[in-house]
């Protein structure tokens, strides 16, 4: 695992199933992350550009956090479907993280 920037801001992204948020939080409290530091991400705005995204993986049967940092925003793409805004962030994976 990389080493982790605890202060930063931390965006969860659980497609949907809300009910992955707080065991996504406590895996993440866990690691030493802040409970303050920790949002659940909107389709409508992104983070910044060294945020990490904690994204519960994969979809629809989730069995791992992967842990992104934001590298970058890409101001010419297109909203994703179903992305919505986050379409345009580029990320690079720091580590996986089981869920159970």
């Amino acid at each position: 695992m990389s080493t982790l920037d605890l202060k930063k801001t931390v965006h969860i992204i659980v497609h949907g199933q809300t009910n992955l948020v707080g065991t996504v939080k406590e895996k993440l409290i866990g690691l030493g992350f802040s409970e303050n530091s920790l949002l659940q991400a909107s389709l409508d705005k992104v983070g910044n550009e060294g945020d990490y995204v904690a994204m519960a993986w994969p979809p629809m049967t989730a069995k791992q956090i992967i842990l992104n940092e934001i590298t970058g925003i890409r101001e010419d793409a297109q909203e994703g479907l179903g992305m919505g805004a986050w379409a345009k962030v580029e990320q690079k994976e720091l580590s996986r993280i089981p869920l159970t």
